[in-house]
């Protein structure tokens, strides 16, 4: 096999060992790479559809037991783990003697995640007080006053923020020896506990994504190229185009550009294959190299993903275009807006008819097919039921205030008209009655801190959500 960085080797070389065997290593000829050259030419990128429907399906992901020694090798989360810790222990200072650390964290869909992330915690060598769920907070801050922790890692810092409401103050006025604490998302929010706050790292489905660092700016992250393969997908600014623009092909971590914005893509022996994972950096400077990573790995900055864009019958229309149909459309003397989804409308789409039979459920057409007729039969097979796209946009709201009974008129009137005047495909087609004007409800209040709530008391990730977002079907 043909030299490279140590890591990616690595990686790539369990890849093949662990997966070749496979039926879908076999059918992907993955006992056949040479190299990381060889991968990236043989195998496409993948979005998290495609990625499920032609791998993930077929390993079932049961591949490996989350029991087995094994699962840790593959996960890659040893590789990295003693730069995690050291990075922990010079954000707490040289004087602070860690005895006990407190972890609030969920579990999560995938145990080898779970594993991972809390190995990572017990290479501290501290005793740990573990909660993976809120029932009662009243009674985990008791529990937590009672373990006086000197370091308390939670998934997010609404969680703190929350169990800070509860005791109405900061945290460090209870917990008298707490020194720090680490959150994986949504570390832009404010607090009120005054201790240092900062980036845990960052995990995901396939491994480690990426590493907590003590160089500016606040809460970047190096990104874990020692850990599994990660690619970046460069795309355009989207405050210049409402719909992104992706490049052809990725770049690799070496040839990453400052201040350039890019979709991460991941593969690792865990079962992903240039899956492209939704998750966007920005890149914000460069660490030194490392021993499995001899160049400069990129510092970033996380970016939440723009909107995705919404398939109509006949049209696409750009996510963007549509939150800000909805924010234009409250007016002054309107309620005031506390949260919305917007997205296809179930009832709007028609009844399905048999597809004719062929064989374009063998074929692998290129990405400029994606959208057609021809794509989605090779996506689905010719034997299934063909799918018709919706006629009409879902407004979910929740607003503040009276509402009088002629609102979801207006707001279904002024969102149509202002996405006519973004999109002329959707002007026209709405001209022809081929779609139909979007359909508003107004939710019951509270709904938005009631979904909160939940995310938080699950403790198994982010909870902050925009308050204008695009859903799918």
């Amino acid at each position: 096999m043909a030299s490279g960085p140590p890591a990616r080797q690595r990686c790539l070389s369990q890849m093949i060992e662990h997966l070749g065997p496979t039926r879908i290593g076999r059918e992907l000829g993955l006992g056949r790479l040479r190299n990381f050259d060889d991968l990236r030419a043989s195998l496409p990128i993948m979005d998290r559809e495609r990625h499920e429907w032609e791998v993930e399906q077929h390993l079932g992901f049961g591949l490996v037991d989350p029991g087995d020694a094994r699962a840790r090798e593959l996960s890659g989360g040893q590789h990295e783990r003693g730069a995690v810790v050291a990075i922990w222990r010079a954000y707490l200072g040289r004087h602070v003697a860690l005895k006990r650390v407190a972890l609030l964290r969920g579990r999560s869909v995938d145990p080898i995640v779970d594993r991972l992330a809390r190995d990572d915690v017990r290479a501290l060598d501290a005793e740990v007080f573990a909660i993976d769920r809120v029932e009662d907070p009243a009674a985990v801050l008791e529990r937590l006053q009672e373990f006086d922790p000197e370091l308390m890692l939670v998934p997010s810092l609404l969680t703190l923020r929350w169990l800070e409401s509860v005791y109405r103050g900061g945290l460090d006025r209870r917990l008298r020896s707490l020194r720090l604490v680490l959150a994986e998302h949504d570390l832009r929010e404010e607090v009120r506990t005054h201790v240092r706050v900062a980036t845990s790292g960052w995990v995901h489905r396939s491994g480690r994504l990426g590493l907590p660092t003590l160089r500016p700016p606040d809460h970047a992250l190096t990104l874990a190229v020692g850990s599994q393969i990660i690619e970046l997908l460069p795309y355009g600014n989207p405050e210049e185009d409402a719909r992104r623009v992706y490049a052809d092909e990725t770049v690799l971590p070496e040839h990453a550009v400052l201040g350039q914005r890019y979709e991460l893509v991941v593969s690792s022996p865990l079962g992903f294959l240039r899956l492209r994972t939704d998750e966007h950096v920005r890149v914000v400077g460069f660490d030194a190299p490392s021993e499995p990573a001899p160049f400069p790995r990129p510092r970033v900055v996380r970016l939440a993903p723009a909107p995705p864009d919404v398939a109509l019958e006949g049209c696409t229309v750009a996510g963007a275009w549509l939150t800000a149909s909805i924010r234009q459309a409250f007016q002054r003397e309107d309620p005031a807006l506390v949260a919305a989804e917007i997205g296809p409308d179930p009832r709007s789409v028609p009844r399905g008819v048999a597809a004719l039979p062929g064989t374009a459920a063998t074929m692998r057409l290129p990405d400029a097919f994606k959208d057609t007729e021809l794509g989605w039969m090779a996506r689905t097979g010719s034997q299934r039921v063909e799918r018709h796209r919706p006629r009409a946009l879902l407004v979910r709201l929740e607003v503040q205030g009276y509402v009088v009974p002629e609102l979801t008129g207006l707001l279904s009137t002024r969102i149509d008209q202002s996405l006519r005047r973004r999109s002329a495909a959707y002007a026209y087609l709405r001209e022809r009655d081929d779609l139909h004007p979007p359909r508003v409800m107004i939710l019951p209040v509270g709904t938005r801190r009631s979904e909160e709530d939940r995310r938080i008391r699950e403790l198994a990730g982010g909870v902050w959500v925009p308050d204008v977002r695009v859903v799918g079907m």
